[in-house]
Order: structure tokens, then sequence, then C-alpha cells
């Protein structure tokens, strides 16, 4: 293939990327979006670079064209009533936005100048890990945790896309601290607080300071609440529910740190699940009966030894080692 063809292809690569983003941008405004639907831009935007490049650049026109149409608005320019949460209809600005975009080699290229960069980091199952960020802030990584992060001169993000992180935030009036796992959004005022997304729900604790948590904030139906310390949000959908915890409570929720898992009267489904997050070998607890038992106490995180003597010798029931499985039953 000779150069000319080879930016050819580049270059038709590049448009189609930028079509497909600008049909995200579409369809992210359309009432039936929802969180599954984030997830799965979500994935796009991370699957590469390009894709994000597109994705902020052709959303950052969209945004240039909600402002025009505001301002025309505002001079008295006769309108035509629609059912956008926007000043003009999705598929007229998806039109204005392929005319005002440069084409797609100087979007690709000039996009990486100027958007800021973001970094990907994980652990692995069992692994821990702390970030120190670049504005003196730290973000605690727990075990098979997957985060973005994205500073500017605007904003800081971090999006949470598995996993469970501790975060203390060097609080920035001029930038705010921003945490996105899918829909739901956490706005740092000064605060620490832990995050857990699990693959229904979302878990937010907030131990020193104040937060912002918006549910569903990119959706019609999107709800929001202030924390203050001891306030635990869980959320699933659409819906939330607000509790306060104790100091102490707080805290167990924080034994990980320490490599420690603390139970107060959980059921053994929920210990078989909390230990599963932490190690390669899993739990089955084979029968009912067994999984509603409850037991306190403080447990080696990564010893699943520990759980099957305490199994064993409290409970009298049957440990059996099958491949790569601990089975507990009576």
């Amino acid at each position: 293939m000779s150069e000319a063809q080879s930016e050819t292809a580049w270059n038709r690569n590049a448009l189609a990327i930028q079509s497909v983003a600008a049909a995200w941008i579409e369809r992210r405004e359309s009432e039936a979006w929802c969180a599954a639907d984030q997830d799965e831009l979500d994935g796009w935007i991370a699957a590469s670079p390009a894709h994000l490049v597109a994705y902020l650049r052709t959303n950052d026109v969209w945004e240039k064209a909600n402002r025009l149409r505001a301002l025309s608005v505002s001079a008295g320019t006769p309108q035509t009533p629609n059912r956008s949460r926007y000043f003009a209809p999705a598929r007229l600005k998806i039109a204005a936005i392929f005319l005002m975009i440069p084409l797609a080699g100087a979007l690709a290229l000039g996009g990486y100048l100027s958007i800021p960069k973001q970094q990907t980091y994980t652990t692995t199952v069992g692994g821990h890990e702390t970030l120190k960020l670049d504005d003196g802030s730290q973000v605690e990584l727990n075990t098979d945790t997957a985060v973005r992060v994205s500073f500017d001169t605007q904003q800081r993000r971090v999006w949470l896309d598995k996993g469970e992180a501790y975060f203390r935030v060097v609080h920035d009036r001029a930038r705010s601290f921003i945490v996105l796992a899918g829909d739901k959004r956490v706005i740092d005022l000064g605060t620490e607080f832990l995050v857990r997304r699990d693959p229904n729900a979302v878990k937010v604790a907030l131990f020193t300071g104040r937060a912002r948590f918006d549910n569903a904030f990119d959706s019609a139906r999107a709800t929001q609440t202030t924390l203050v310390p001891g306030d635990v949000v869980t959320a699933n959908g659409n819906s939330f529910s607000l509790t306060k915890q104790t100091a102490q409570a707080l805290a167990n929720q924080l034994s990980w740190q320490r490599g420690m898992l603390v139970f107060d009267h959980t059921s053994l489904a929920d210990v078989a699940g909390e230990y599963n997050r932490y190690n390669q070998q899993k739990i089955v607890i084979a029968d009912a009966s067994a999984a509603r038992l409850t037991i306190s106490g403080t447990l080696p995180a990564n010893d699943i030894t520990a759980f099957a003597r305490v199994a064993r010798k409290f409970f009298n029931l049957h440990i059996e080692k099958m491949g790569s499985e601990i089975v507990v039953s009576r």
C-alpha cells in the first residue's frame, strides 16, 4: 500500500470513528438512555484513544451548539417547540457537528494535543495499591479494581470501572473532583469517602467532610443528595437508600486496608461472597440452611483456610476442596 493510500485509509477509519461518536451522543440524548447504555459507551471510549478523542471533540461541539442555540433563544428568535431537554432536535445538531468539526485527520491529530491525558490503574484479585495523584489526593484501590484518572484545568475525574476505592481528596475550589461509577457520580466538597461498584449496585460511604451524590446523573430521572460523615448510600438502578452508620461500622468497611475482613452477624452466604472477591480459590455454600448461618468476627482476607476452620469448628460443617473451589455443606 502506497503512503497516499495508507493516509486515505487512515482518514476513512478516523471519519468512521467520528461518525460512531456522533451516533453515541445522539443516542445519549434520548429518553430511553439507561445505565446499561452508559456502561456500553464507557467500554467503547475505553477501547481506543481514538474513540476518546472523537467523543470529547464531538461532545465539545455539541455543547457549543447548545450555547449558540441558547443565545438565539435569548435574542428572541422564534423557536419550534420540541420534547428534547436540549435546545435543538438531536439530528439537526448532529448535522451541525459534521459541518463544524475539521476533517477526520486533523481531528485525531489535534485532539491528542488538546485532551487531558487519561491514566488507567488496576489491581489483581487480592491486590491492594495506593495512588498518589498530581494534586496531592490519594486513591487506595482494593482487590480486583480498575480506575481511570483524567485531570485538566477545570476538573479532576476518576472513573471507577469496577471494584472498590477509598478517596482522600485535596479540595480545590477551582477544580472539582468527580468520581463516576456508571451513571452514579460523587462530587467532592472536601472529603474522604469510599466507593464500591458491584455488578448490580454502587455504594458510597462518607468518612469526613461533605460530598454530593448524584444517582443516574445523566438521566431525566436524576436525583441527588448531599452526604455528611456517617452517611452510606446504596444505589441500584434509578433508586437509592441512605443510612447512617457509626464510626466503628465505617472503620470496619476499611478493614481490607490492613488485610482483614470484619463480619457482624453476617450470613455465611455473604461471608463467602466477600472472600471470593479477594481470592482465586472460591467458596461455595452447598445448601441453603448452611448459607443462612451467621458469624461475627475478624478474619484474614486472603486466607480461606481461616474461614474453613471457623465453619468446621463452630458450625460442624463439612469442608471439601474440589478443584479451585472450597465446598461447604452440612
